[in-house]
């Protein structure tokens, strides 16, 4: 039997609610892997199987099993993730000592320029971290050495995907600032959905170069 196709204002309205509901479930299982392996080892998995579940959801192929295919793609992932990870996780570390000097620092030159640093240093790390993402999802057998370099560079030498993903999550922290029950249903699903689909199109721009 066919799968039934409902057309008109009836079928945007179940597709909405499909998007919605699919969101708010990977926004869950994204912090459920998180919290699993202890935040430290959690983190990449989680938000690489999720990337993956949000990337088949624009691609107009949402999975029918979400719980199944998000624990299997953690766990196949799960060693491979945190190897490409570890120089982000070092980056956080360092971001973390800078951010505790400069709250010790006293008012000045000197916390100015610290100022300047950390908020450099963590607009580069998410957008690294927003770009590894994707390219791990695309490239699994791609060496690692090579993934680092190019998720190493891809904040600079992609400036208008930068900007753009910079601007969602601008966009999005401030709408999450003034609603804030959407922080715990998509909190970290939507930001993850917008930004994969912006580095897609990079890379999707990048491989047509290269093919």
């Amino acid at each position: 039997m066919s799968d039934l196709v409902v057309d008109g204002w009836a079928g945007r309205v179940m597709v909405f609610l499909r998007v919605g509901t699919q969101l708010v479930a990977v926004n869950v299982l994204v912090v459920l892997g998180t919290l699993l392996g202890a935040v430290v080892l959690g983190a990449y998995p989680a938000l690489a199987a999720g990337g993956g579940l949000l990337a088949r959801l624009v691609g107009g192929s949402p999975s029918e099993h979400l719980w199944r295919d998000f624990w299997s793609a953690y766990r196949s992932g799960f060693r491979r993730l945190n190897l490409l990870g570890a120089p982000l996780t070092a980056g956080f570390v360092l971001l973390a000592l800078d951010a505790s000097v400069l709250a010790a620092a006293s008012p000045g030159p000197t916390k100015a320029v610290l100022t300047v640093g950390v908020v450099a240093l963590t607009t580069y790390l998410v957008l690294a971290l927003l770009a590894l993402v994707p390219v791990a999802r695309r490239y699994d057998d791609v060496p690692a050495t090579r993934t680092w370099r190019f998720v190493a560079v891809a904040p600079l030498v992609s400036p208008v995907t930068s900007l753009a993903v910079a601007a969602v999550l601008v966009v999005l922290a401030v709408t999450f600032t003034y609603i804030t029950v959407l922080v715990p249903l998509i909190g970290l699903s939507l930001p993850l959905l917008a930004s994969g689909w912006l580095v897609d199109q990079r890379l999707n721009t990048l491989d047509a170069r290269t093919s």
